[in-house]
């Protein structure tokens, strides 16, 4: 038997220690004595202490009055010991500090909660490295982004004990201690408190999950399975006898190290039958796995499809056979970054304890916090307290290395009740890790440390009740589940979006990154993903919203709301895994969790389910070289062929990419993908972590698209390489669809391909061969689509001008308001300048640019006030204070922020769609009692023009715009990033030629990287800024060819008109006669607004 000192140090002096001379080794042994007192008294707090003593009162029973005293002594004792103490540190006030340290601990470990009076836990031998040691020192992973099998395995000293006598001279009884120097981790007691799990290193030094009795008999490993490269790790219980644990079956790995930290998924084991069965099917580690009141399975996944990979460890719950799967609490936020070891509170509550922590830095330790998924599922919002601050407000921080400096430092908390808490705690930077018990009152008070060593994972040896078994929905042998959608327009993701917009949904599913093998964020391309996406089809959608649709069971799948052309309008950035003959079910797209769904009857469920319409010529992933380089073969490369026109678009011109000293990254990219890749708006590998904004990435924001449609030099694309094109574009431009060098270093697992197809089809019934997919597609090609499609080109409207228009100039009707100003004020502090636009006439339109040809004359009969700027964020946000223009996402990857700020507020806002900038001008209008609106298109361009018959008010397309309009320019060559926490590539860094990629004018400086504030530039003659630059802007007018008539009977046009360029634009894109087309509801990300009032008299 071992007794533990608990009463802070008394026993300091014998403890082992460096060496020092007899006078230093007193002084410092004093010193550790002094400092670790100091940090005990900082966290004695008499309300709080009352605050426990009234909380328990009753259960405390004749034992509270003699309490009541003791606290009242120490209240009497406290300022003394801290004034004391901190000005002399003698052996006076040494005593007294121990004096009431020994009251805090009479009264608080009187807690009725602790006559279990035994408590489980891991105990390290830490030698002298015990004051520094942090959680991976004590058996957890070294990293928050990592598991145990990439720990080291050996150089420990642990074992697992049982506490008792905890409130007098704890006792520490060992049950178990490896023979080898192998760490003992996550330990998990079974509700009937006679045995626990464990995982540990068999003799091979391979992560097994162990299983022991309580009393120390019954040693034997849990989990036992004929396959000698599968590892175990992080087990719990399951109430129906099973164990759930992590495992590295899936044999992948991470991708954002080059798969140097394998990933653990979710399986479950029945010890009966040794059934091995894989649950979970995700890109990137499962932890923490526990058991909730309900029989649900709640844990963490790591998730990073196309997301910022920093900020995304969610919390997930499910059934014990991997079914209903969804997110808990975390899912599209930045804060926390990561939380671990989660418990449940009660089978009354929905709340939950866990960790937050970062993502670099710390590992696995960190702050402690109640949440409430009932309350809210993101950031702070449910997150009812952190322990042990109540009256501090939680801080929705986006952090990195989140938890750095911060103390008092937690892990693996075990709540004694929805109030009281054992767990193990570090409270400052050089202090031990011990077992404490801490309240919702703020409470932190010692139960056991030891000098040299570290304690951890206390569990209070109790029986507890077991959870409800629920019975497994799963079909084994089905190779398919089914979705149901009830609605795809309920859920924040469609918000916005007019009903019969969607018409059907793509499926694709995810290959994920090999183990040792070149992955990361360029592994498919340049700002493209992480993993390989297989197309599996579309399925219609139903005029209700509604879908019925079968997808291959056991298989990580994505979907894409797609519109009528099939050019996907939101993304889902994550998978859903349907189980063997299981039914996923949802409300809609990011449906909110905490509504009460109210079913209704659909077409879809009055119909049978629909299987998926696969792709011609089959499901594969999807490859640059053969779906978007024929497209170009059959439309572009007859001109651009490397000497008639650029960019060169021929295929087979390869260019090596090479990157990284060690990983060594070496492949090949065809000089036709980095041309076109450029011309492409997307997300990349990494994007805002929110919810996107419906139609975000929507194929209308890329330029390439924008150039075809309007028609470029007569040609025109055929519906079907449209729609490759579209879903190219959709899937983040990759360009592989494949992973290379998977065997590039020595130690990476040999014939791992095949490998993961084996152990998916005897665990899962799956198999997948997408290297075969490729060679099967390329087969295809060469037997279906040998004959070049024919090229149709439209009907051009002539472009040749009359005398009388290319000779006529701009003819202003001056009038006494030439030069006038108004100012509205929609706050006090809150104001929006005009300027009077004078009536006129002028040449619209430009007979060189086919969206905007052909030009004809256009009379400006009235004038109108204009506002001098386009809105700010500050001016919409007055009226629409629920606005958030975010941000504008970094290249590369290692995001340590959302981006560029877009959401400052003299910047224009943005992400503002055609009907919110009208009802913004409604508002203006009611409020102000005038006729605010949009512009037209004719006014807007007059206004641009400002009497100037040329590209700009200041001059033609190949002047400098430095000083007068916010354009693509030399200083876009810093969106070019690298590194953790991105920064611009050097001039020398050989991958800036590859990543500095946004079409830009190299000569022109004008000084701003994104959007900046209004008016930075020169006004145009009449006052007016940015017109052409910054962020383009709506206007009132539908979009509908040219020439316009002033008494023209149009139909109702699908899109509106937008009008000038923006900070990511070059000047051929930006004149004052550059049309644009949206859809009323989009909400892009470079496009304001202005407004102007008609009211001549304002």
């Amino acid at each position: 038997m071992l007794r533990y000192k608990v009463y802070l140090l008394l026993a300091l002096l014998s403890f082992s220690l460096p060496a020092f001379s007899t006078a230093d080794g007193v002084d410092s042994l004093r010193q550790i004595q002094v400092n670790d007192l100091k940090t005990q008294i900082e966290w004695v707090n008499p309300s709080a202490m009352r605050a426990y003593l009234d909380d328990t009162k009753q259960s405390l029973g004749d034992k509270a009055p003699a309490l009541y005293q003791k606290l009242s002594e120490l209240e009497a004792l406290l300022p003394k010991v801290r004034q004391t103490l901190s000005a002399t540190a003698s052996d006076e006030a040494i005593g007294d500090a121990r004096k009431l340290l020994a009251l805090k601990r009479e009264l608080m470990l009187a807690n009725p909660l602790l006559d279990v009076d035994r408590i489980v836990a891991a105990r390290y031998r830490l030698g002298d490295k015990a004051r520094k040691a942090m959680g991976p020192s004590m058996g957890t992973s070294t990293a928050n982004y990592n598991s145990l099998f990439s720990n080291s395995r050996k150089g420990y000293d642990a074992e697992i004990d049982i506490l008792s006598d905890l409130r007098g001279d704890v006792k520490s009884e060992r049950i178990y201690k490896p023979e080898a120097d192998v760490p003992v981790s996550d330990i998990q007691l079974h509700w009937d408190a006679d045995r626990l799990l464990f995982s540990s290193l068999d003799a091979n030094r391979k992560w097994q999950i162990y299983e022991i009795k309580t009393d120390g008999t019954g040693f034997h490993q849990k989990i036992t399975v004929d396959e000698p490269d599968l590892e175990f790790c992080d087990a719990n219980y399951l109430p129906d006898g099973k164990v759930v644990a992590t495992s590295n079956i899936g044999y992948n790995a991470v991708p954002c190290v080059h798969g140097d930290d394998v990933v653990a998924n979710l399986v479950s084991y029945d010890p009966k039958t040794r059934d091995l069965r894989r649950l979970t099917f995700d890109q990137d580690g499962n932890w923490s796995p526990i058991v909730i009141p309900n029989g649900r399975i709640m844990y963490t996944r790591w998730e990073y499809t196309d997301l910022t990979h920093y900020f995304s460890r969610i919390v997930m719950h499910m059934n014990p056979d991997g079914t209903e799967n969804k997110a808990l609490y975390g899912s599209g936020s930045y804060f926390p970054n990561s939380t671990f070891d989660m418990k449940p509170l009660s089978k009354h509550s929905s709340r939950f304890v866990g960790i937050i922590s970062g993502h670099h830095g710390t590992a696995r330790s960190g702050r402690l916090v109640i949440f409430d998924p009932a309350k809210s599922r993101k950031e702070e919002k449910g997150m009812i307290q952190e322990l042990p601050f109540k009256d501090r407000p939680i801080v929705p921080l986006i952090k990195d290395e989140l938890v750095k400096g911060v103390w008092p430092q937690f892990m693996k908390p075990f709540p004694l009740n929805e109030k009281y808490f054992l767990v193990a705690c570090k409270p400052a930077k050089d202090a031990l890790w011990g077992i404490y018990l801490v309240d919702v009152f703020d409470n932190l008070t010692l139960i056991a440390e030891q000098e040299g060593e570290g304690l951890t994972a206390p569990i209070p040896l109790a029986k507890r009740e077991t959870p409800p078994v629920i019975p497994s929905k799963i079909k084994p042998g089905n190779k398919e589940a089914t979705v149901f959608i009830q609605d795809i327009y309920e859920g924040e993701g469609t918000q916005g979006i007019p009903r019969g917009t969607i018409k059907s949904l793509r499926i694709f599913a995810y290959e994920y990154a090999y183990i040792l093998a070149p992955s990361d964020h360029d592994a498919q391309g340049i700002q493209s993903g992480w993993d390989i996406k297989r197309v599996l089809g579309t399925v219609p959608v139903e005029e209700d919203g509604s879908a019925l649709f079968t997808i291959p069971a056991n298989t990580p799948v994505s979907i894409q709301p797609l519109d009528k052309d099939g050019a996907a309008v939101q993304w889902m950035r994550s998978w859903l895994t349907g189980m063997p003959g299981e039914i996923v079910s949802c409300i809609g797209c990011h449906e909110d969790q905490n509504t009460m769904p109210i079913p209704k009857r659909t077409i879809a469920s009055a119909k049978q389910a629909r299987r998926l319409e696969t792709p011609e010529g089959g499901v594969r992933p999807f490859t640059f070289r053969l779906e978007v380089q024929p497209v170009l073969d059959r439309n572009c490369v007859s001109c651009h062929d490397g000497t008639t026109a650029e960019p060169d678009f021929r295929k087979d011109r390869m260019v090596t990419y090479k990157r990284g000293i060690l990983t060594k990254i070496n492949k090949q990219f065809d000089q036709s993908y980095l041309n076109l890749h450029p011309y492409v708006y997307r997300q990349g590998p990494e994007s805002d972590i929110y919810v996107l904004k419906p139609a975000e990435f929507h194929v209308s924001n890329s330029e390439l698209i924008r150039i075809l449609q309007a028609g470029h030099h007569g040609v025109q694309v055929p519906d079907e390489d449209m729609r490759t094109l579209y879903t190219w574009i959709d899937l983040n431009a990759p360009y592989s669809g494949a992973f290379t060098q998977i065997d590039l270093k020595p130690e990476s697992p040999k014939n791992q391909v095949e490998r993961r197809m084996e152990l998916a089809e005897k665990y899962s019934g799956v198999r997948v061969d997408w290297q075969k997919e490729i060679a099967d597609y390329a087969d295809w090609l060469k037997e279906n689509k040998t004959a070049p499609f024919p090229r149709p080109t439209r009907d051009r409207k002539s472009t040749v001008s009359s005398s009388k228009l290319t000779s006529m100039q701009p003819r202003v009707k001056r009038g006494d308001k030439a030069g006038a100003t108004r100012r509205l004020t929609i706050a006090p502090d809150v104001h929006i300048d005009l300027v009077w636009i004078p009536a006129g006439s002028f040449v619209m339109g430009n007979n060189r640019t086919p969206a905007a040809s052909p030009a004809f004359k256009a009379d400006m009969k009235k004038g109108f006030w204009m506002s001098t700027t386009e809105i700010t964020n500050k001016q919409f946000c007055t009226l629409f204070p629920e606005h958030d223009s975010r941000y504008i996402g970094q290249t590369w990857k290692d995001h340590t922020t959302p981006g560029y700020p877009a959401n400052r507020p003299d910047q224009p806002v943005v992400r503002v769609s055609w009907e919110e900038a009208n009802a913004f001008c409604r508002k203006i209008s009611e409020n102000l009692n005038c006729k605010a609106s949009l512009p037209t298109e004719t006014q807007w361009e007059w206004a641009a023009r400002a009497g100037s018959a040329d590209d700009f008010w200041f001059g033609s397309v190949n002047s400098d715009f430095g000083s007068y309009e916010n354009l693509a320019d030399s200083t876009t060559v810093d969106l070019a990033v690298t590194g953790v926490d991105p920064k611009p590539m050097r001039p020398t860094d050989p991958m800036r030629r590859f990543w500095d990629f946004l079409p830009k004018v190299l000569n022109v400086n004008d000084h701003q990287l994104i959007s900046c504030p209004v008016a930075s530039y020169r006004p145009n003659p009449w006052g007016l800024y940015d017109m052409n630059g910054n962020v383009a802007e709506w206007t009132a007018s539908g979009y509908v060819p040219y020439p316009l008539k002033e008494k023209g009977n149009y139909p109702e046009a699908e899109k509106r008109v937008v009008r000038g360029g923006s900070w990511r634009e070059r000047p051929q894109y930006s004149t004052s006669a550059v049309r644009k087309a949206y859809l009323p509801w989009q909400r892009p990300m470079n496009v304001g607004f202005r407004i102007i009032v008609e009211d001549a008299d304002l």
